[in-house]
């Protein structure tokens, strides 16, 4: 786990909370970090999944027909690794990218810059009352333990996947929607040790007992 984690977006600034030293950070902000957009994005979701489902279930339709006497062959089997490869690691790479590209040039934050990048956080809009609490910690813990679950569930799926490439197996239009399962470890990943939900509560828990350590004015840097 790193000692450095991720609080949120202060203006052109992201703050961040050092779990050892118990400090408030900010650094400049990656040019991929945009929280206003993410929320927008998120606001989004259910339209387009809804979107999503209605082109996917058009696309079956198409598809099953048009390619009814295509099979697999095994020459498939690099090009789908390739892809679940590229779908997790560019997605950890980007947040990563986004969240601590300049995490090694921290310098002190205020409480102001603190309180706001709190407040900018996604993992309040959910909830109407804004207090890091243990309750929040088991819903978070949950969505973890969900997300763990589907990650390993699609995992396993990879292999039969493969063998049905290698037996080659007539088309099935699922083999699109599986292209995303890549996501899934990404996204663990994400939960765990980039923006992990239950680490930043108790950083917040922290704030609120008044046991976070603000700089008025910035500090030298610092290093994670």
């Amino acid at each position: 786990m790193r000692n450095i984690i991720f609080i949120g977006q202060s203006g052109d600034e992201a703050v961040y909370y050092n779990t050892r030293t118990k400090e408030a950070l900010v650094a400049d902000k990656s040019t991929l970090l945009n929280t206003e957009g993410a929320r927008k994005t998120n606001k989004a979701i259910i339209p387009l999944m809804l979107v999503f489902i209605f082109l996917g279930l058009i696309g079956e339709i198409v598809a099953i027909p048009a390619f009814s006497g295509f099979r697999y062959s095994s020459w498939m089997v690099p090009p789908y690794i390739a892809v679940q490869l590229f779908v997790c690691f560019g997605f950890i790479w980007m947040m990563e990218e986004a969240l601590y590209k300049e995490v090694k040039q921290v310098q002190g934050a205020s409480s102001q810059q603190f309180a706001k990048a709190v407040d900018s956080n996604l993992f309040w809009e959910n909830f109407s009352k804004k207090k890091a609490t243990f309750g929040k910690m088991i819903v978070f813990l949950i969505i973890q333990l969900v997300i763990i679950f589907l990650a390993f569930i699609g995992i396993a799926t990879i292999p039969n996947i493969v063998n049905s490439f290698i037996r080659q197996e007539k088309f099935d239009a699922q083999i699109l929607f599986s292209l995303l399962i890549g996501l899934f470890p990404a996204l663990l990943y994400l939960f765990l040790f980039q923006n992990n939900p239950i680490r930043w509560l108790l950083a917040v828990r922290k704030y609120e007992q008044g046991k976070v350590r603000f700089a008025e004015v910035s500090k030298g840097k610092q290093h994670s």
